[in-house]
């Protein structure tokens, strides 16, 4: 039988590094309330899947690798102890379980699949980049253009692709990034600017700029 909240108990074991919502939104979690968790879901399922579809290309891995996310975030919300936001600790679990994926196909030397008639919900519709600073895709409107865009994030290593995917397709600070992915904001930086570079040279084609 599922417990009640007990506000007495809302202070207990999560950090001041929440504010007192977020805190709140937390200990309903903890204490295993079904509308909290319906509520986790709705706020965080479509821009999990949406990083997971980009870095693995594939939107039946990208479903299975949403739905074993928030498995492991329900089985390990006990241990969150609020050192980080709520939505930095669930995209840490998201990104390792994306990444896990994609180092057992490369041991299997598995060759990457890409669903060239789906966008990143799997309905074919040309991919729109909520970032407002200058990107590699930012003029990119038509199906054609969206393969292109789909391949060469394929091409780029998983640890760059990961960067680009949640910096100029998800629009997360700098800050969010570097601490989903437990490396600096410079680090973040520097591997940005590089793998814009290779979209740039993998896009050059489609995009309204000079060649360098």
């Amino acid at each position: 039988m599922r417990r009640e909240l007990a506000y007495y108990d809302l202070e207990r074991g999560v950090s001041t590094l929440l504010d007192s919502q977020d805190a709140v939104f937390v200990r309903r979690l903890q204490v295993g309330e079904d509308a909290a968790y319906d509520e986790l879901v709705r706020t965080y399922n479509a821009s999990i899947y949406h990083v997971a579809y980009r870095m693995l290309g594939n939107s039946a891995d990208a479903s299975d690798a949403v739905q074993d996310t928030f498995l492991k975030v329900f089985r390990n919300i006990e241990t969150f102890r609020g050192d980080s936001s709520l939505k930095t600790w669930i995209f840490r679990i998201g990104l390792s379980e994306i990444l896990n994926r994609l180092r057992w196909w490369k041991r299997r030397h598995r060759l990457s699949t890409i669903s060239m008639d789906e966008d990143r919900n799997g309905n074919g519709r040309t991919l729109c980049v909520p970032d407002a600073a200058p990107s590699p895709y930012q003029s990119l409107e038509s199906k054609e253009q969206e393969m292109a865009i789909q391949q060469a994030l394929s091409r780029l290593s998983a640890d760059h692709r990961s960067i680009v995917v949640l910096r100029d397709i998800e629009g997360f600070s700098y800050t969010e990034i570097a601490e989903v992915l437990g490396i600096s904001v410079g680090t973040v930086k520097s591997r940005l600017a590089r793998a814009r570079t290779d979209m740039k040279k993998s896009l050059i084609r489609y995009l309204s700029i000079p060649r360098v």
